[in-house]
C-alpha cells in the first residue's frame, strides 16, 4: 500500500487517506472518490488530495478483518463489526475471561498491521462486557501476513467460561473466646455476598470450636454432603501448615496442596483437599468485601478451572489488590440488548 498525492480531478475511484470538509459535505477517510466528492471539494478550493493506493497483493483491511476474526474460535462471544477494519468482542454470559496471554502476545508480533487488545486473562466479566478489539491499522494488509496471522488465529481460543453455580458449598467457622458470634454472622454475610457475584445464592453454614479434632469432624461431615467448595475460616489465620486448619484438614484424610499465595491481602490462604471436596483455608482478610486473594481463588473453582500450585503462583503478577474496591455490588454492562 502507498499514499500519493494527486489532483482532485484525478481522484475519482481512488480512496481517500484522510476525512475532508466539502463545499457541503464532509467526506470520510478510506471512502471512495465519486464525481459528486470531486465537485464538492473543488467548491470548497481544496486542489489535491492524499489518496490510497494497494499493491496487487494487498486485502483490505475490512476483509482482513472478517478473516481474523472467523479464524478465531470465540466462546460464549459475540463478535459485532465496527468501523474501519474493527471488530468489538463482548462476552454473551458471566464468567471468567480466559486465553493463552503468550499465544495474544505472538499474533501481535506478527506484524504492526493487525492487533487484538483485551482484558486481561482470568478477569471476571458480566454478559455484555467489550472483552476484545480486533483492530487492522493500515487500509490494506499484505497478503503474506494475512496468512501468518490467521494461522495464528486458528490455534487460539478466546472463552468466557460461565458460572457454574449449581456448586455446593459450605463454610465451616471456628470459635474460641477472640470471636464473637456477631463477628461470624458478619463473616457469614460477606461470604454469601462474595458467592452471589458468581449467581450461588446459597452458602450452608456450620460453626465448631477452634480444635483439630472438632473441625476433622466436621470436614468430614462436610465431604459425606457432597460439597463441592468448603470454606473454612479459622478463629485465628493459619500460621503453619501444621496449624489447626491444616491439621485437622489431614486427621479428616485430606491433604494441603498449597499454603501461602503472592496476593494482598489473602496472602495467608491454604489450599487443599478431601476427595473431590476443595478446601479452602481462608484468612481474616475475606471478612471484608474488599478485593482478596479468596476471590481469585473462587474466579477459577466457580468457573470450572482447578486450583494448582503453579495458578498460585502465577497470581503474583497483579496480585497486589489493596487499592482495588470491592466488586460485590457491581452491576451489569450490557450492550447486547
Amino acid at each position: 500500500m502507498r499514499l500519493i498525492n494527486v489532483s482532485v480531478n484525478d481522484a475519482l475511484g481512488y480512496q481517500v487517506a484522510h476525512s475532508q470538509m466539502g463545499h457541503r459535505n464532509r467526506l470520510p477517510k478510506a471512502s471512495i472518490i465519486t464525481q459528486a466528492d470531486i465537485k464538492d471539494l473543488i467548491e470548497a478550493g481544496i486542489d489535491t488530495l492524499d489518496v490510497i493506493v494497494p499493491d496487487n497483493s494487498d486485502i483490505s483491511e475490512e476483509v482482513v478483518a472478517d478473516r481474523l476474526v472467523g479464524a478465531l474460535k470465540w466462546i460464549n462471544c459475540v463478535t459485532k463489526r465496527a468501523n474501519g477494519g474493527r471488530f468489538n468482542i463482548y462476552a454473551s454470559c458471566d464468567g471468567l475471561l480466559c486465553f493463552d496471554r503468550a499465544m495474544v502476545d505472538g499474533f501481535n508480533a506478527i506484524c504492526e498491521d493487525v492487533t487484538l487488545a483485551t482484558l486481561l486473562p482470568q478477569t471476571p466479566v458480566k454478559r455484555g462486557d467489550h472483552i476484545a478489539t480486533l483492530k487492522i491499522i493500515p487500509f490494506f494488509v499484505q497478503e503474506d501476513n494475512v496468512k501468518l496471522a490467521e494461522s495464528a488465529m486458528q490455534i487460539m481460543e478466546v472463552a468466557v467460561r460461565p458460572w457454574r453455580n449449581d456448586l455446593r458449598i459450605e463454610l465451616i467457622q471456628t470459635r474460641n473466646g477472640a470471636v464473637s458470634s456477631k463477628i461470624q454472622d458478619k463473616a457469614l454475610e460477606m461470604q454469601t455476598l462474595r458467592l452471589a457475584f458468581y449467581g450461588i445464592n446459597q452458602l450452608h453454614d456450620y460453626r465448631e470450636q477452634h480444635r483439630i479434632e472438632d473441625l476433622a469432624i466436621e470436614i468430614t461431615k462436610a465431604s459425606t454432603r457432597k460439597t463441592d467448595i468448603l470454606l473454612i475460616l479459622g478463629a485465628s489465620a493459619i500460621c503453619d501448615r501444621s496449624d489447626i486448619v491444616p491439621s485437622a484438614l489431614v486427621e479428616a484424610g485430606g491433604s494441603t496442596i498449597y499454603f501461602g499465595m503472592p496476593v494482598d491481602p489473602g496472602n495467608l490462604m491454604l489450599i487443599g483437599a478431601l476427595g473431590s471436596m476443595t478446601v479452602i483455608g481462608m484468612p481474616g482478610c475475606v471478612r471484608s468485601p474488599a478485593l482478596n486473594g479468596l476471590d481469585l481463588v473462587l474466579d477459577r473453582l466457580v468457573a470450572g478451572l482447578g486450583v494448582l500450585p503453579s495458578d498460585i503462583q502465577a497470581m503474583g503478577v497483579g496480585g497486589l489488590l489493596k487499592p482495588s474496591p470491592s466488586r460485590l455490588n457491581r452491576s451489569a454492562t450490557d450492550t447486547l440488548e
